[in-house]
């Protein structure tokens, strides 16, 4: 089969390391293999040698959302020679907005569309227009692909049949070289971009709490993005500047990870995050937010790790707490996380997809 993953840019990022880890799985099982990337010159998380990389238009808007109209058009002409020259039977769009290139350019073209939602699509971006937007790219697709049952209930009744739930897996091989330590770093750890919808500004709150009782713990986020000046400056206020690090974003961010004492997911609101399920299958307890989508379908509270309310710093700072003091706890949500590294097998979601995609491919077939 010949499969193409269509992502906006090849930069750190979850929909990224899903799209990359995907396309590693596809090429070692025999596939032809091809990420594409409609900016960009190179690829943050690394690539199978039978990979091949393309970018399609390296512009001067950068891996910006929102793109001026003439590159928008550029981008879709580069896509669409793309797939009249190589002819993959199926183009995976790894987001709602790449969706809507690949419904686009596929309409005269032998490829079929398969759309993805990585996001919670009844919070995340959401206004009238990307609502229709979002629900018309699942109609106009030949297949679809949600993360979960529950944003899968966004969509219309219309679009239901076609749509398929494929959770996250372990995506990163990192993961798989870590071990459980015999003594934690007294570190407490996050990852993410460093934008509002992250909520690392609770988290900085919650760890000022925390650090009032256990001050030789420290606190490490690993990522980049806008808010960084910000919680730059809320960490200087909160006289935390000697205590927090904001690491900035790392490839190898899971082997400091695996040996911190609390992974935190502040969130306000997820899809399915690739953070927490590579904190869990390295063993570490974490605490995370109860959002709609992603955390709770991941975690049973006080079993493979905490849940806490969205925006509540105090209750994230007892949690974090609990796992500090009380050794015991911290074994048992260790142990029981690690389990995720069978659940969530890269290579069995490769699987999934696969199948899917034949799924879709015998009902193109049927309807010619």
């Amino acid at each position: 089969m010949k499969i193409a993953l269509l992502i906006r840019t090849a930069d750190a990022g979850g929909a990224e390391r899903a799209a990359t880890t995907l396309a590693n799985e596809f090429a070692r099982t025999g596939h032809a293999v091809t990420l594409l990337c409609l900016t960009g010159s190179s690829s943050f998380y690394p690539t199978d040698p039978a990979v091949t990389v393309r970018y399609l238009n390296k512009d001067a808007e950068g891996g910006k959302k929102r793109a001026k109209p003439a590159v928008l058009l550029r981008r879709a002409r580069a896509l669409r020679a793309f797939l009249r020259q190589e002819k993959p039977d199926v183009l995976v769009c790894m987001s709602w907005s790449t969706t809507l290139y690949g419904i686009a350019c596929c309409k005269s073209v032998s490829t079929i569309c398969i759309g993805t939602e990585r996001a919670n699509p009844f919070v995340l971006d959401r206004n009238r227009v990307t609502t229709f937007l979002r629900r018309f790219s699942a109609k106009k697709c030949a297949g679809f692909v949600c993360q979960t049952e529950r944003a899968k209930t966004f969509y219309p009744a219309a679009s239901q049949a076609k749509i398929a739930v494929i959770p996250n897996g372990v995506f990163n091989p990192l993961v798989y070289e870590t071990s459980v330590p015999n003594e934690r770093d007294r570190v407490i750890t996050a990852c993410g971009r460093l934008d509002r919808n992250k909520g690392f500004d609770v988290l900085l709150d919650a760890f000022a709490a925390v650090h009032a009782h256990e001050p030789d713990c420290t606190l490490r986020i690993f990522g980049e993005g806008e808010s960084r000046a910000e919680l730059t400056a809320q960490a200087e206020r909160l006289h935390l500047s000697q205590s927090v690090d904001l690491c900035g974003a790392d490839p190898g961010a899971i082997r400091p990870i695996a040996r911190s004492s609390v992974f935190v997911l502040s969130s306000r609101s997820e899809g399915m995050p690739n953070a927490l399920i590579e904190a869990m299958a390295a063993g570490v307890p974490c605490v995370a937010t109860r959002c709609d989508m992603g955390p709770a379908e991941l975690i049973e509270d006080g079993v493979n790790g905490l849940l806490v309310p969205v925006d509540d710093a105090d209750a994230m700072a007892q949690a974090i707490l609990r796992i500090l003091r009380d050794g015991q706890l911290s074994e048992t949500l260790s142990r029981n996380a690690l389990r995720m590294r069978q659940t969530h097998d890269p290579s069995a979601v490769a699987d999934l997809w696969l199948r899917y995609f034949e799924k879709c491919l015998r009902t193109r077939v049927n309807e010619v």
